[in-house]
């Protein structure tokens, strides 16, 4: 006959069921003696899941050879999943045991909703482990999930993406056994309580980095001494993330960043906490909905001085958070940053006049790219005397040089240098800074932060790119194009690269007079690294991107390029990052003609140009080794960031070392220790009034930004994007859902 049980979480436990099934409060009990000697009222018990006990027939109907054939050599037969969570097909699935996780996600769930990537899965319910993108091609069967931390228990899967805090996920998921426990033993009843106190304290912004050993020590603890099953694997959400995503955790604490802005004692907004220059977007989207536009430049130039900039060529990570693509889609942030700035450019007239300088310490930057220019910025706004050097003779780092000019025009570059000059930063061009940075002390410079540009091609490694007529390397290339030099293509142009590098690459050789462009890139569209406007845009401009292609050779005759010789590639398996590594195909080589070829698969920092002195810490990669708090280098009162920490990165994270090498030079100058606190702090709302007809209600789809059609635009190098009227900015700025609004 069928009982009903208590329904608690904890009767899962085979003794707590019995005790359940017996009309008792459902607790464990310990073991010895096991169910199958004294189970139900003291009688030889078997005690499984249904799952298990559904298996009977079939294994009895078919034979234990066949059951046996299903499955790996230690876990025979299938197992059930529930799956659920962002994936596009939830449900019940029944696949083999050792069917790995990709398989599941991508052949069974069909992907991750709205293109997301996949980050983890939490496998075996509310005590199982997370499961990262790593372990995508793993066997999904009981040995290999016990040894990464994880477990097959009740066939729970939830699938997350990178919209998932997995801080937020760990607490979640030990709120719901700790509430479950039964109270019996202490470890479990005090333990989990105690660690969930502290994941809560971690989620509010309130944790200290002693919390996470203090996390790990308690649930290996409460692993070790806790009575059942329930106790015992209570801990495992919050070890298994630990182990995967400690960075995060560390970002809570120390960054006060969650970065999936889900933790609401973090973020005040998700576009203002992704932005990582820390722009408060939905205030100065407010004065844009107003009318408000010079508020609104101010206001963003609180964080970034770059706001023309920005508004053309930032990846705009803000948007990707943007709730309102919960909806319809997201808010056309970037586009209306630019419109403000236009508008600030064209109608106010007023130069900033000089701040004054109340500080006594002078500072030297090198290298007036975005990183350099904003902490010069910030810093003379704090009243220090700083100067600029910079080798090249404009300013505007690989902002004037590596971007073109149908994405960025030089003109908005110098409007924004000459905003940030007219506060009292002084720019000194042609000026490179070779040999030791003792030079610069000994003028009297009480603090030099470094910050140059990756401005050096890499490499490919392969015969016949050196000494070639016909071949330019991308950065190179962009250079000598972005300053007007004589630059010569051929009819049939091919770029190796899949980056914003190479596109770019492409595009102007197309507008340089090239019949045919195309690209060559070694792994697929997925991975490409490429924003997806600009690939759309070189897409229709009539550029031919070819995936899973890897040149092994630049052919020429006679010192002149001719083409080069490729072997088509296959995806593999996947590294530490859950990226699969592309492997060749042999026997697939083949030859492209070409008349010239422009590597452009990455760049590189050269950073013995600034400075020969080997007592500053480097990296493995050659670039500086700095506190990542304060961008502080081994050495005192020398400071890095930007790319020459990072490696090439985007101009927006280029800004915001910049301010923090700012703020962190005027502490130290100051003999201040405490760390550098960028975090959020919640400001006066700035409405936006709308009438009973402009409330939304529903879908309101974003308003597209005009760009010129592809045919005109690859005559010539003019803006390709034409950005947004008066009117159609603030109708699109109304559709801010305000996510900054306080409960």
């Amino acid at each position: 006959r069928i009982k009903e049980g208590a329904g608690a979480f904890v009767c899962g436990e085979e003794t707590a069921l019995i005790a359940s099934i017996e009309g008792k409060r459902g607790m464990p009990r310990t073991r010895p003696p096991f169910p199958a000697v004294s189970g139900l009222w003291g009688k030889p018990t078997n005690i499984n899941n249904v799952e298990t006990y559904a298996n009977i027939r079939s294994i009895i109907l078919n034979g234990a050879e066949w059951f046996a054939s299903i499955g790996t050599e230690k876990s025979k037969g299938t197992k059930i999943f529930s799956l659920t969570g962002k994936i596009n097909n939830t449900g019940l699935v029944e696949v083999p045991i050792g069917t790995t996780l990709r398989e599941v996600v991508y052949n069974i769930g069909g992907g991750i909703p709205r293109g997301r990537k996949f980050k983890a899965a939490q496998m075996g319910g509310p005590s199982g482990g997370c499961v990262p993108t790593r372990y995508l091609d793993l066997p999904i069967d009981y040995e290999s999930l016990t040894q990464i931390g994880s477990m097959m228990g009740s066939g729970g899967m939830i699938i997350m993406d990178e919209s998932t805090c997995m801080v937020d996920v760990a607490r979640f998921f030990l709120s719901f056994t700790q509430a479950e426990s039964c109270g019996k033993c202490t470890p479990c009843r005090i333990g989990t309580k105690r660690m969930l106190e502290i994941l809560t304290r971690i989620t509010q912004g309130e944790g200290c980095i002693e919390d996470i050993e203090l996390l790990e020590e308690m649930g290996k603890t409460i692993k070790d001494s806790a009575l059942c099953g329930l106790g015992q694997t209570a801990p495992n959400p919050v070890l298994s993330t630990i182990r995967y995503f400690r960075k995060e955790y560390e970002e809570h604490i120390e960054e006060k960043k969650c970065r999936a802005c889900v933790c609401e004692g973090l973020v005040i907004s998700p576009c203002q906490h992704t932005c990582p220059a820390g722009i408060d977007v939905p205030n100065y989207i407010a004065y844009i909905a107003e009318g408000e536009y010079e508020k609104a430049v101010d206001l963003i130039r609180e964080r970034n001085p770059f706001v023309a900039v920005c508004g053309r060529i930032c990846h705009h990570p803000c948007e990707t958070m943007c709730r309102r693509g919960e909806i319809d889609d997201p808010l056309a942030i970037r586009s209306l940053k630019r419109f403000a700035a236009d508008w600030y450019f064209k109608h106010v007239q007023k130069v900033p006049s000089p701040i004054p300088k109340t500080q006594k310490e002078k500072v030297a930057v090198i290298g007036a790219g975005p990183a350099g220019l904003t902490c010069a910025y910030f810093l003379a706004r704090m009243g220090y005397p700083v100067t600029v050097f910079e080798a090249l003779p404009i300013g505007g780092g690989m902002l004037a040089v590596g971007v073109p000019q149908f994405r960025l025009p030089r003109e908005v570059i110098e409007k924004e240098i000459q905003y940030i000059q007219a506060t009292g930063v002084e720019i000194k061009y042609n000026t490179p800074i070779f040999g030791n940075l003792d030079n610069l002390k000994s003028e009297g410079y009480q603090a030099i932060f470094i910050a140059v540009g990756a401005h050096k091609s890499q490499k490919m490694g392969i015969a016949g790119e050196e000494g070639v007529e016909g071949v330019y390397f991308g950065i190179d290339f962009l250079r000598d194009v972005k300053l007007q030099k004589p630059v010569k293509v051929g009819g049939k142009v091919v770029v190796i690269g899949g980056g914003n590098t190479a596109m770019d690459a492409a595009r102007s050789a197309l507008r340089l007079g090239a019949k045919e462009v195309e690209v060559y890139y070694r792994r697929s569209r997925e991975e490409m690294p490429v924003s997806s406007e600009e690939y759309e845009e070189a897409v229709e401009e009539g550029i031919k991107v070819n995936f899973l292609v890897n040149p092994t050779e630049i052919m020429s005759y006679n010192g002149q390029v001719t083409g080069m010789r490729c072997i088509r590639m296959k995806l593999g398996e996947p590294d530490a990052s859950g990226r699969r590594k592309p492997e060749p195909i042999p026997g697939s080589e083949f030859i492209v003609k070409a008349d010239t070829v422009i590597p452009a698969i990455g760049q590189m920092v050269d950073v013995e140009l600034i400075s020969s002195d080997k007592s500053i810490a480097r990296t493995k990669w050659g670039t500086f080794q700095v506190d990542n708090n304060t961008l502080a280098t081994n050495i005192p009162g020398i400071f890095a960031g930007g790319d020459c920490v990072s490696g090439p990165a985007m101009a927006i994270n280029a800004i915001a070392a910049g301010r923090r090498a700012a703020i962190a030079i005027h502490k130290f100058l100051r003999g201040d220790s405490s760390r550098v606190d960028l975090s959020e702090k919640r400001k006066d709302i700035i409405p936006i009034k709308r009438s009973a007809e402009e409330e939304i209600e529903g879908e309101k789809r974003r308003i597209p930004v005009s760009i010129l059609p592809p045919g005109e635009r690859i005559k010539d190098f003019s803006e390709v994007e034409l950005g947004y009227s008066e009117e159609t900015a603030r109708e699109e700025a109304k559709r801010c859902l305000r996510c900054d609004l306080s409960k």
